[in-house]
């Protein structure tokens, strides 16, 4: 038999690959309705959120969460396929932070100095970042179970996109509730919560996708 012939006789009987970024689609679903019901018992909505939905800061927040969390999942979809690069994007969650960061920076030089600390602080800086971290916790179970489908040769590294996709996704749903508009609240706090979401999930992914 030809070596031709070989592969194609065991390729045969191989089942149907698998395609795991669908099951990581699915199980997102619930993920995101777990979210907002905690959103919506535990911390409430905003009370003018039918307002807030008709101008443009509440959907600025909300692209940048959205942004963050495909940057996640294609950053975890290509880590899960071995030999496949991760550049693209890498470099896509590098300009959306460049981004942000520098419309904070303008923001901020353009008001007066009195504003400017304010501005950065808000009226709950102080539980936002602690807020993001709780919601991604309840998110975290069903992201991570479904990349377990995935086959990523960077443990750690995967488990990092995992809770960027994770923390984004919990964020997008927390901004919901949270009043904030500025920027530079946006910059700092949602940031910084989101990044403990991620550290705490190359933790994870240490040990979940261990091969």
């Amino acid at each position: 038999m030809k070596t031709d012939d070989l592969i194609t006789a065991l390729s045969a009987d191989l089942p149907p690959a698998r395609r795991p970024e669908r099951r990581l689609l699915l199980w997102l679903v619930p993920a995101a309705v777990l979210v907002l019901i905690a959103v919506g018992l535990w911390l409430g909505f905003r009370s003018d959120l039918m307002l807030a939905m008709q101008g443009p800061t509440f959907w600025a927040k909300a692209a940048y969460t959205i942004a963050l969390a495909i940057s996640g999942f294609w950053l975890l979809d290509r880590l899960g396929r071995p030999g496949v690069s991760a550049r693209a994007p890498l470099v896509a969650l590098g300009l959306i932070l460049t981004a942000v960061l520098g419309l904070a920076a303008y923001e901020l030089i353009a008001m007066p100095m009195p504003d400017r600390m304010p501005a950065v602080m808000g009226d709950s800086a102080r539980v936002c970042a602690p807020n993001i971290v709780l919601l991604s916790l309840i998110a975290a179970p069903f992201v991570f179970w479904a990349a377990r489908a995935f086959a990523p040769t960077r443990p750690m590294l995967a488990g990092a996109a995992a809770g960027l996709l994770t923390a984004a996704l919990a964020t997008t749903l927390y901004g919901l509730h949270c009043p904030e508009r500025t920027a530079s609240f946006v910059a700092v706090w949602y940031t910084l919560g989101m990044a403990i979401a991620v550290a705490i999930g190359a933790l994870i992914g240490r040990r979940v996708f261990r091969w």
